[in-house]
Parts: structure tokens; sequence; C-alpha cells
């Protein structure tokens, strides 16, 4: 059972991306990292992303992984997608140059499937011709389907001021009964007291200890591997952990390979470790060959650098 990593602190979830539906990209990822000893992966909440996971797995040869789908309440960057005005567009390049998921083309071509929301493109963009929109989802009748279909655990980021889609989705997940909820949560638009309240709120609905609250640093902002790239979801956890609520503590937001030895350092010890953009980031290399699935040299590489990034986490 999955609780038996979170008991056991050997829970690593390799976050493929809530908004990634790029189905090639996802079967990589989850066979690199499944090869490498992940055993839980995080899916945007679409079945043929679930199924394309699956594939990755069948083909690394394991039995025993778990799946986790995220959505997210309206204004989380986590359902948002890039859009280009191509009047204003001046074509410089600097969206492509700096998309982390090569979701962008010359000159201005958006793979909506490939994006996730991260924002780093409007950030970089001198003439402000991109702006970041909404794609929800039904989950209504998406996510009982996906738990049917294996999903053990739902999660619900809650970045965002709208209290009313929160508690929507928030009730459809308890009422889909999966093994275990997760709610992902941050410091950006509110303070620590509501963060808390909020939580026992929400931890109200369940039954002590089957939900996994994920202390989410910076959302998807894992480019580098260092403590200060970290340093945000380590103070979130530490959060999290001295208010003693019943539930597993994962962190997630800019976590790396120095994410548990700077856990360690400020006495934090949480269930578990969740990484999304620094997983990606370091294989991708090899993932974007075009020859990966008959490159065993690729393959290879890949997951030897996923295994040394479990093991500095878990070891």
């Amino acid at each position: 059972m999955c609780v038996n990593l979170l008991k056991n602190k050997t829970f690593f979830k390799l976050v493929c991306g809530a908004g990634n539906e790029d189905l090639e990209s996802v079967k990589k990822c989850v066979y690199v990292y499944a090869k490498a000893g992940c055993k839980v992966f995080d899916l945007s909440a679409k079945k043929e992303v679930l199924e394309a996971a699956k594939d990755g797995v069948d083909a690394a040869g394991i039995s025993d992984a778990y799946y986790c789908v995220s959505v997210g309440i309206k204004g989380d960057p986590h359902i948002s997608k890039a859009g280009v005005n191509s009047s204003a567009c001046t074509k410089c390049g600097n969206c492509a140059r700096n998309c982390p998921n090569s979701a962008i083309y010359p000159p201005n071509l958006v793979d909506e499937k490939k994006c996730i929301g991260c924002g780093i493109c409007a950030q970089k963009c001198p003439v402000s011709a991109i702006k970041m929109y909404e794609k929800d989802v039904d989950v209504k009748n998406i996510l009982p389907d996906l738990v049917k279909n294996g999903a053990k655990i739902l999660e619900l980021h809650i970045m965002g001021h709208d209290k009313q889609d929160l508690e929507y989705k928030w009730e459809i997940i308890n009422n889909c009964a999966p093994e275990l909820a997760s709610i992902c949560v941050d410091r950006e638009t509110v303070g620590n007291k509501e963060i808390l309240s909020l939580l026992k709120e929400m931890l109200n609905a369940r039954t002590p200890y089957t939900t996994i609250i994920q202390a989410d640093g910076i959302p998807m902002s894992g480019g580098s591997d260092d403590f200060k790239t970290t340093l945000q979801a380590v103070s979130m956890a530490e959060i999290i952990q001295n208010a003693n609520l019943p539930a597993y503590l994962t962190l997630s937001g800019g976590t790396n390979s120095k994410t548990t030895e700077l856990c360690r350092l400020c006495n934090i010890s949480p269930n578990g470790i969740a990484i999304g953009s620094w997983a990606r980031k370091i294989i991708k290399p090899y993932t974007d060959m075009p020859d990966f699935w008959e490159n065993k040299g690729a393959q290879n590489n890949a997951i030897k650098l996923a295994k040394n990034l479990i093991d500095a986490n878990l070891g």
C-alpha cells in the first residue's frame, strides 16, 4: 500500500506536471524513474495521461506503482496555459529559449499539451505578449473514472482565493474515496495562520492519516540544484510539521537533491519528497533523443541520474 511508503518515509513522487498532457514525455519520464526505483507518479487528470504512465511502468517491468492525479482550484497556476498575442509578439524567441518543457516553437506557437503553466515565458517576454489562461477540468466526471482506472491518490492544489471552487472540488475528491487524498499548498497568496486554519477545516472531512499535505515552496521552481531553490519548500514544511496535523507531510515546489539534506539540518522530518521540474530537467537531454527507446546507453544514463536523485532524498 502507498501509505506504507509514507509511514516508512520511503515515499518519492515523480511529478510529471499537473498540466503536462504530452503522452510520450510522460511515458518516458515514468519509465526512467520507475527503473530507478520510484513508485509514485503525479499526473495530469486525463485518462490518456494515466494510460501513458501505465505504459511507462509496464515498459520498466515493475508491478507496484501508485498513481496520483492532480487538479487545481480556480486561480491556481497548475491549471493555466500560455497564450501568445501574435499581433504584439516581436518574434524575439525569448519564450521558446526559456521554456523548460519545450512547449513553444518559433516564432510563437504554443503546444498546449506540453505547457505546464509555469509562466516563465510570460516573465521573459519583453513586450508582455504572453498571457496565462485557465484550463480547468470537469472533476465531477473525470475523477471517479480515474479512481476506477487505478489512481490511488487524488491531489488538490489550493493556490488561489476561490473558496467556493475549493469546497466543491474537495467534496468531489472525498466522495471518490481514494486510498489517499492530498492537499498541495503554498504561501504565495495567504499567510501562515490562514493556511493552517484552512487545512484544519479540510482535514475535518477526512479520517486521520488518510491525507497528505504537500508543502509547496514555490510552485514549478525547481530549475536549480542548490539550497536556496529548495529553501521555501523546507520552510513551508516546518510550518506544517509544527502544527501537528493528523496527516502525512511531503515537500514539493523547488525540491531537488538538496531537499532532504536541508530538512535534516532544520530538524524537519517529512514522510516523503515530490520532485517535478528538477527531476524532469536532469533527464531531458536523454528523453528528448529521437531514438530514446532504442538507445540503451541514453536510457541507462537517464536512469542513473534519476537513481542518484532518489537516493539523495531517501538515502
